[in-house]
């Protein structure tokens, strides 16, 4: 007869839930629960006892998965239970396989229904790695090619090899493309949410939109202002394929009105002369500009020449020129000594342009020139492109 221990439940790890520990015996190097089960020593009599348990427990959870599948996870579960990694610290205790790690002090018991619980949890964290694993595998998720798919194509080995590789790169060619137009349709995104921020949103609602109907009951708008923003979208399309940027609304308004005033005299007018570029603009002096730029903040000094601080700085950095840092005009208004950078020597510089005021030839642009029945012509000043009308 053998020994028989009863280990009773304050031998449990957490002393706060002892009560909870079902009573467990330990009779001739074994566990016995409470209900006369008796925990096996290691996989080969877990194995024995249990045969079915592991494909079982696969079959339960695999969705729809060959029987070929099925044998596979069941071989590797196997494998897994029976053996512990190299790295494992239960190694260092003496444990050889996952069935020799149940603890009852630590899983409150030993009768059979937590031992499988325990047996099932292991299952399922190995069977979540395994899967994990193969999807990662791009081969997994091709499907299989049978011959049955392919037809009368392939007569023999070699020509079924030739039919299979032939799909293969139809396949890799659709997913290609795929990837593709998903980058191209994020760049024009970009490009619309540059050109014109307001239509990023409407964009996103007609993507998941079937009608323009629909579409306009989502956006709480007409049919009409649908189909005008659908033509907005539709010309910075054109212009993002072409790589051309869109022409400014008033522009392409005023090219539209004034060709229907020429088509309507039936005279040819003579484009407008635009004035030239070095009567527009003069050149940037370095050596002046740096003495200005040391006597007068940017933000005032932009003033003066009707730009913005940020574009007098980029002119700075073009010419090499050193500007105040932050704190300098404030050391300086409180009396306290700051070192004046000094104008390096820049071979070569670039020559930048400062555009003056706009003048009366610089107006011309904002004008539309009609001709009327009796010869003469009409110069008219072109408004917003809402008031813009044929003259």
């Amino acid at each position: 007869m053998g020994t028989r221990t009863v280990l009773a439940p304050q031998r449990c790890l957490f002393s706060e839930q002892k009560n909870t520990c079902d009573p467990f015996d330990y009779v001739d190097g074994h566990f016995m629960g409470d209900d006369g089960f008796v925990v096996p020593n290691n996989f080969a009599e877990f194995y024995e006892r249990f045969p079915n348990h592991i494909r079982q427990w696969v079959k339960r959870h695999a969705d729809r998965s060959s029987n070929e599948d099925i044998d596979d996870w069941t071989q590797d579960l196997c494998a897994h239970m029976s053996s512990l990694p190299a790295t494992s610290n239960y190694r260092r205790a003496g444990k050889q396989d996952v069935i020799q790690t149940f603890d009852p002090f630590r899983h409150y018991g030993a009768n059979l229904p937590r031992f499988l619980n325990y047996i099932n949890r292991c299952l399922a964290n190995r069977f979540l790695t395994i899967r994990a694993e193969r999807m990662r595998n791009p081969l997994s998720h091709a499907e299989p090619l049978l011959c049955p798919q392919i037809g009368e194509e392939a007569s023999s080995d070699d020509e079924f090899c030739a039919v299979l590789v032939d799909k293969m790169k139809a396949v890799h060619l659709g997913s290609r493309k795929q990837v593709e137009d998903k980058l191209l349709i994020t760049e024009f995104v970009d490009f619309v949410r540059i050109e014109n921020p307001q239509l990023v949103s409407v964009l996103g609602t007609m993507a998941m939109t079937a009608t323009q109907t629909e579409a306009a009951r989502k956006l709480g708008t007409t049919g009409a202002d649908v189909e005008r923003l659908y033509r907005q979208i539709r010309n910075l399309g054109r212009s993002f394929l072409s790589g051309k940027r869109p022409t400014p609304r008033n522009q392409r308004s005023a090219r539209r009105y004034e060709t229907k005033a020429k088509a309507s005299t039936g005279e040819s007018l003579a484009p407008r002369a635009r004035p030239s570029p070095d009567l527009n603009s003069t050149c940037w002096n370095r050596v002046d500009l740096y003495g200005e730029v040391w006597n007068r903040p940017l933000v005032r000094l932009s003033r003066k020449y009707g730009i913005s601080d940020v574009r007098l700085g980029k002119v700075c950095r073009k010419l090499k020129i050193p500007h105040p840092g932050r704190g300098y005009w404030a050391k300086r208004k409180a009396s306290v000594a700051v070192e004046r950078l000094p104008l390096p020597e820049f071979k070569d510089p670039p020559v930048v342009r400062r555009m003056k005021p706009k003048n009366a030839a610089a107006r011309l642009d904002k004008v539309s020139v009609c001709g009327q029945p009796d010869g003469s012509v009409r110069i008219t000043k072109v408004g917003s492109w809402r008031r813009l009308g044929v003259c």
